[in-house]
């Protein structure tokens, strides 16, 4: 599962939807994207582990409960691990918002913060 195609994607746009009534459908995907695990393409937003771990802070933002922040916090720790290997294995870092490192920088830094502001989605046309 990855955000550009499936339920990290889903949960990220639709976390703000103003009723309880698809909740359950919110955590489930959640549920799913724990089950799947990081992913091995890296540590990046769109098809990586900070694009997935976007997914439980917005479950956090949503629900209060603090499982979900521990989960995107457990997935940065991995992703952390991502980035310093492929940095090592490529000998530098990637340098781009959506696949890159600069934007798993930013889902480290909202992870500190507690907070879920996706890139572009949330701060370009969030509500």
């Amino acid at each position: 599962m990855q955000f550009c195609h499936g339920a990290p994607g889903f949960v990220i746009c639709l976390a703000e939807f103003p009723s309880i009534a698809i909740d359950d459908l919110l955590i489930a995907a959640g549920e799913a994207i724990w089950a799947a695990g990081p992913l091995i393409k890296g540590s990046n937003l769109c098809h990586g582990t900070g694009g997935n771990g976007y997914a439980f802070l917005k479950l956090y933002q949503r629900t209060g409960n603090s499982e979900w922040l521990e989960r995107a916090r457990a997935f940065a720790m991995h992703g952390i691990a991502q980035t310093n290997a492929a940095t090592l294995h490529y000998g530098q870092m990637r340098y781009s918002l959506w696949t890159g490192d600069i934007g798993f920088a930013i889902y480290l830094w909202d992870c500190l913060r507690s907070q879920a502001a996706f890139p572009t989605l949330d701060v370009f046309y969030g509500s």
